[in-house]
This record gives structure tokens, C-alpha cells and sequence, in this order.
């Protein structure tokens, strides 16, 4: 699998704009909306800006730099708000980019077909764009949730699941970019491909997302399939996973903890029954199984599902001694399937339910050759589990990957000792978009492992935002200053 860090650093696209509207200059189109507040996704990152912009266009976008610069304001941006770091705070001015939504498709002489998005563009509305199109089209690499915006997918890094495809960044032919001399700066591998790079994951410091085009490719069909196998056979073994990798366009291996349980054994608690569910995605020429009318109903049938599993476990985190039969009677609905869909209803295989609100926390590490290494740590994130739920009464419920319901006692505490263990072994860095702040010593770590990038992301930096108007965010300067000033 490709993974994210060539010169990467990552924000949320947008940007920060905030404006007192009785004492800071306006100009034209930078007026802020009335609304002083925002929050992202689930709720736990609420602030109060100085004022808060909605951006429609270009011009819009310039203004508000303009308006930052003449009042002496920082920028930070968001969109959906699925970042779960801090990445788009500020006290200055929030940019939220959402009603930039403009796609343009056509043809290319080297890549065949591009499509251009604006920054606020949703993966839904650009997928049923190019389904849409003569002739139907689609990116090669995704992310699981269609609820995103594309600006914010970039700016973190954010991966899908093909193998092969690397994430979603790797997609882009070309990006433009508003820098802090309120100008339109485009970015590409024919123009500087080391800037290229360092825009593709950008964290949001080198300016607003105006828009980025994606290379595309005729639509195609995949072939989900879905089994559920003793965790312990499977993992014991690494070259199950290999093998399955190597034969597949993509897969994705699920453990919910304690699905094994069974109240009428005498150790009820045993993680040798437990099962972990596979999914693996395979090309193919198959007809789809399902219209897109019976897809619409299977996913508010999803939703539906997703958010009374929620609603579920997430009343009984107070009464942790229910959790391991709930966790087990949900994952024992679960069957083999396999399913052909063309290639975006595929990887988005879940509906999102924004109402169901989760902490994700996600670490990232370089494969064995024989993936001995992922098998371990897989192993190991189990094992960890049932020893928190023995050391403690209030039994830990999480998902892999690391997903929890918001609230789950010890969730934090879990995924850090989980996080140090892969630091130290394989120098593991975390996904910027989803939480990663609340581990100790987080920002000095990275400063180390990251030096020679973030020199050289810096270089690129300081020359688009010499001024440091979207350098707003306490984290990122504590460890580019950690490196930077030693």
C-alpha cells in the first residue's frame, strides 16, 4: 500500500477567516456570516472565531486574504469537519469552503480524462458526476465515508483501500491554491513537481484550496466479497494476508472486540473465538448486482442499522458488563457475502450516518515483506483488549482501525499505549486528520521522526505564506519550531 508522507503535512482545506464586523476593514465579497460558532462532525471541537466565512467563489477567496492581511488575522479552513485534530481551529478567521462546488470534466491529452473540483465539492456529488458522464467515469482511489469534501481529503492525506492507487492525493494531475499574496497559485508535477508534492498534503499552510483535478478513469465494476474467519487461524499465518493482498485490487481486515463471547461458557470472555472480518475487492466484468434505486434503499437501510447499533452500545457505556453480548449478538448478524458494484459504491460501502458519532484514532507503519508485522500488532491490539477489559470492570469497546463510539471509557488511554508501542517499534506516524493530539510527547516525536521532511516541506511553505496567515494551529508550530529552531 502506498502511504502518505512525501513531504506531507496536513491541515482540513479551508482556511480560517474571522472578522469584527464594527471595528476590521471589509472588502466586497469578504463578508463574514452571522454565525459565530462552529463544530466539527461529532461534536467534540467547538470554537468561536472571530467571524466565520462561507466562500461561493473565487473572488470571494481572494477578498478574504485580502481582508486577513489589512486586519492582521490569521486563516485556518474547514469543511465537512471530519478532522478530528485540531487542524482547523483558530480564534482568527474560519474559511469554510462547503459552497464551493463547481466541477468541470474533460478530456486530457496525457491522462485521457480529468475532472476539476472546487474545494467544497462532496465524493458523493463528484461520483454521480462522473457516473453520469459519456462515458461513465471514476477515480481509482477513494476513501470509505462519500459525505467528505474533496479539499479536506487532500489537505490531511486522507487513503482509500485499493493497494495499488495510493491515496486520493496520488490522483491529482494538477491543484490551485489562494496564498497569502492573494494570489491563485497552481501546483503540478510539469510546473515543480517537489512543490507538487508538498501541496498534495499540505495541512492547509500554504493557503485556500481553490480547486483540484483528478486524473479519472472509465467506470468499472468490483467484486466485494465479505468472510468472517477464528481470528487466530487467520493471523497466525501472515501469508494469508499476503496472499489475499497480492490477489486482490484491495482489502480490509475488521475486528469488533469480544465477539466471541458466550454467557454460557465458563470463561465467557475468550478471545480464541473471536472472528475477524475480511473484505477484499477484485475487478471484474460482472454485471452489478443492485440498480441504483435498490442501492438508495440499502444504504437508509444501512443508516437505519448503523445508528441503532450506536444508539445500542453507546446507552449501555455506563453498563460496560452488557457490552461484550451486545458486541456479540451484533457481529453474529453478520454473514458472507459477496456482491458486485460498480467501483465508487464499492469502496463506499458503508452510508455514512452523521448522526452516529465515533473517535477515530489511525497509525500508520511500513509492511514486512512477509507481513509477520501486521499480523503481530493485529494480534496484539486483541490481546490488549481483553487485558484492559480484565484489569478494569469498565470494559473497553472499540473497533479496529481504531474506531470507538464517543465516550467509551479508556478509549484514549488504549490507543495511546497502542500508539507508543508502534512509535517505538516502527517509528509509526499517525493520520493527521483523525485524533492524535492527546498522546504525550506527540509533537516532539514528531518533530524527530519528520525532520528532514518538514525541512523541506518548510522550504516551499515559507515561499507561499511568507506571513505565516495560515500558520495558525498550536500543534504544527510546535513541531515545526522543535525542528526548525534546534
Amino acid at each position: 500500500m502506498k502511504h502518505i508522507l512525501s513531504y506531507s503535512l496536513i491541515l482540513l482545506i479551508s482556511i480560517v477567516a474571522a472578522v469584527t464586523i464594527d471595528k476590521d476593514l471589509v472588502i466586497r465579497s469578504a463578508k463574514p456570516i452571522k454565525n459565530k460558532t462552529w463544530e466539527n462532525w461529532n461534536g467534540e471541537i467547538h470554537i468561536s472565531p472571530n467571524a466565520i466565512f462561507e466562500p461561493s467563489t473565487l473572488e470571494d477567496l481572494l477578498d478574504i486574504v485580502k481582508l486577513a492581511k489589512k486586519n492582521n488575522k490569521k486563516i485556518r479552513c474547514a469543511a465537512q469537519g471530519h478532522t478530528e485534530s485540531s487542524l482547523s481551529v483558530t480564534e482568527n478567521y474560519l474559511v469554510v469552503v462547503t459552497n464551493l462546488n463547481k466541477i468541470k470534466v474533460k478530456k486530457h491529452p496525457i491522462y485521457g480524462w480529468t475532472v476539476t473540483a472546487e474545494a467544497g465539492i462532496s465524493l458523493s456529488d463528484l461520483d454521480e458526476t462522473l457516473r453520469n458522464h459519456d462515458p461513465p467515469l471514476t477515480l481509482d482511489s477513494e476513501i470509505l465515508y462519500n459525505t467528505v469534501r474533496v479539499s479536506g481529503v487532500v489537505a490531511v492525506g486522507a487513503h482509500g483501500d485499493k493497494t495499488n492507487s495510493g491515496i486520493m492525493s496520488d490522483q491529482l494531475c494538477s491543484m490551485k491554491i489562494v496564498t497569502s499574496f492573494g494570489e491563485v497559485c497552481e501546483f503540478s508535477e510539469e510546473i515543480n513537481k517537489s512543490e507538487f508534492n508538498a501541496a498534495k498534503v499540505n495541512l492547509g499552510l500554504f493557503g485556500i484550496i481553490y480547486s483540484l483535478t483528478f486524473r479519472v478513469q472509465p467506470m468499472y465494476n468490483l467484486r466485494m466479497t465479505d468472510i468472517f474467519i477464528p481470528a487466530n487461524e487467520w493471523l497466525n499465518n501472515p501469508y494469508n494476508i499476503k496472499n489475499l493482498l497480492e490477489s486482490s485490487d484491495g482489502i480490509s481486515i475488521a475486528y469488533w472486540p469480544f465477539n466471541g463471547f458466550n454467557l454460557s461458557d465458563p470463561n465467557p470472555l475468550d478471545s480464541n473465538r473471536d472472528r475477524v472480518g475480511i473484505k477484499n475487492w477484485i475487478r471484474t466484468d460482472e454485471p452489478v448486482n443492485f440498480t441504483q434505486q435498490q442501492l438508495e434503499q440499502l444504504h437508509e437501510t444501512q443508516k437505519h442499522d448503523v445508528f441503532q447499533q450506536y444508539k445500542l452500545i453507546s446507552s449501555n457505556l455506563q453498563n460496560p458488563d452488557a457490552i461484550p453480548n451486545i458486541t456479540a449478538t451484533l457481529f453474529g448478524s453478520f454473514g458472507n457475502a459477496s456482491t458486485v458494484f460498480q467501483a465508487p459504491d464499492a469502496i463506499h460501502f458503508v452510508a455514512s450516518e452523521e448522526s452516529a458519532k465515533f473517535d477515530f484514532v489511525e497509525i500508520g507503519f511500513k509492511v514486512d515483506p512477509d507481513f509477520s508485522n501486521v499480523a503481530a500488532e493485529f494480534s496484539y491490539v486483541i490481546q490488549t483488549i481483553y487485558e484492559f477489559a480484565r484489569k478494569d470492570p469498565e470494559i473497553l469497546y472499540c473497533l479496529m482501525d481504531f474506531v470507538s463510539i464517543s465516550g467509551t471509557p479508556y478509549y484514549e488511554e488504549f490507543t495511546q499505549l497502542l500508539a507508543q508501542r508502534y512509535f517505538d517499534k516502527y517509528k509509526a506516524k499517525p493520520h493527521w486528520g483523525k485524533k492524535w493530539e492527546f498522546i504525550p510527547k506527540v509533537e516532539s516525536y514528531l518533530s524527530d521522526v519528520l525532520s528532514n521532511q518538514i525541512k523541506q516541506f518548510e522550504k516551499v511553505r515559507a515561499k507561499y505564506d511568507p506571513y505565516k496567515i495560515f500558520f495558525d494551529n498550536k500543534s504544527l508550530q510546535d513541531i515545526f519550531s522543535r525542528t526548525l529552531d534546534s
